[in-house]
């Protein structure tokens, strides 16, 4: 078989879950030069995946808006979206926010379709990565209007649907899929060298003070703490709004007791019952 990738990586990870700033380290922290597709399904889902099109958003520096699409290589810029779609690559890393994981399944493109896409690949491999529910949930109600108003609706029955897969109680990724705690990996670097390791990488811990321009940075800080990320308080974003009914009343006594299982209890007991 003709391979164009060595390696396709699909990360799936909720907003304000920590994703991109655990993608920037995945990507600087691979033995070879990587090709990033950020948010590759949109709203509505697919609507970035006309065809070789998508890659577009790595051979445009308009559409990169000053972010790092490629890393470990220089791009040729004379190069356009039809050579990039086509040429070889070591490492292609593909995330998806937000994606509904009982829709992988049945969706064609993540069982094998994007092939006609994206080419052949040597090995794929799927990687979720989950925050604690408090300081995923602070964050959403830090984060813009239209992503406040789908606290209710959308992240609290999702985020429990991604705390599941996370403890095996599903499967919708496949039985191979690599689990990053957020909390473990920002804390942790024997935890991040595990993980690296699982790539066949080595971690790149410098990464780690760099915040990420996707999504604007940090909800509470935006990109001030640009150079010393791993002094924000990531896992104790929760106090914000611990008094806050909106906030208590999206963290019911199942979401609780998933991230607790997970995670631990991070608020030390200072939220132990949900809001239902």
């Amino acid at each position: 078989m003709d391979y164009r990738n060595d390696s396709e990586i699909w990360v799936f990870h909720l907003k304000r879950g920590g994703g991109h700033a655990v993608l920037t380290w995945l990507a600087k922290s691979a033995a070879q030069p990587v090709y990033h597709l950020n948010n590759v399904f949109s709203k509505p889902f697919k609507v970035r995946w006309r065809k070789e099109k998508i890659f577009r958003a790595i051979s445009d520096p308009a559409r990169r808006d000053g972010k790092t699409r490629v890393f470990g290589a220089d791009l040729d810029p004379a190069l356009g979206w039809r050579e990039v779609a086509v040429m070889p690559k070591e490492v292609l890393l593909c995330n998806l926010e937000n994606f509904p994981l009982d829709r992988v399944p049945g969706e064609p493109l993540l069982t094998g379709g994007a092939a006609s896409i994206i080419g052949q690949s040597r090995r794929r491999i799927n990687v979720l990565i989950l925050r604690d529910a408090f300081n995923t949930f602070a964050s959403v109600k830090k984060g813009k209007r239209r992503m406040r108003a789908r606290l209710h609706r959308f992240y609290t029955p999702n985020w429990k649907v991604y705390a599941r897969e996370f403890l095996g109680e599903t499967a919708f990724l496949g039985p191979n899929t690599i689990m990053i705690s957020y909390n473990r990996w920002f804390s942790d670097r024997d935890y991040r060298q595990e993980i690296a390791g699982r790539f066949g990488w080595i971690s790149h811990e410098k990464s780690l003070d760099e915040v990420t321009g996707d999504g604007g940075g940090s909800s509470f800080t935006g990109q001030s703490f640009q150079t010393r990320a791993r002094d924000m308080d990531v896992t104790g974003r929760w106090r914000h709004f611990a008094d806050d009914p909106d906030y208590l009343e999206a963290l019911d006594d199942e979401t609780i007791e998933l991230s607790n299982r997970i995670f631990g209890d991070v608020t030390e007991g200072e939220i132990r019952t949900g809001g239902d």
